[in-house]
């Protein structure tokens, strides 16, 4: 099996799954002859994967230098606070899963923020907040 396949492999994993079990790794290992290390660092390379479970909701909160201009650091400061959990962390309902990552590609249009594949613009804290409220 070629290893350009490896990344589709994972993709389709991930979908099933949610993310990626220790059991499938083992598999991938096998099926293309690598060892378990080379799997885990292409997962970990890539930030789409996961080897945990996440929550239903990813919400991935923009924190660059241009959203940071605007006030990322008070909207990341009220997202963690309302879903009581710190960056990286899934609540304890599976729900959520936030990630402050470094850019979402709205440069000119932050605070801005992620809730799976939907990006919100201009955020405040307030609006923020009412979004994942609308996620519950």
């Amino acid at each position: 099996m070629a290893r350009a396949n490896l990344l589709e492999r994972l993709h389709t994993i991930q979908d099933t799954y949610g993310y990626i079990p220790e059991n499938e790794i083992n598999k991938l290992s096998d099926q293309f002859d690598l060892p378990r290390s080379k799997v885990y660092g292409t997962i970990k390379f890539y930030s789409m994967f996961y080897t945990e479970p996440t929550g239903k909701y990813m919400v991935r909160v923009c924190d660059s230098l241009s959203c940071h201009l605007n006030d990322s650091e008070g909207l990341v400061t009220a997202v963690k606070n309302y879903l009581g959990i710190a960056d990286g962390e899934t609540t304890e309902d599976k729900k959520f899963t936030l990630e402050v990552v470094e850019c979402l590609g709205h440069c000119g249009e932050g605070p801005v923020m992620m809730v799976n594949d939907q990006i919100y613009t201009y955020l405040n804290e307030n609006r923020a907040i009412q979004i994942l409220k609308d996620c519950m």
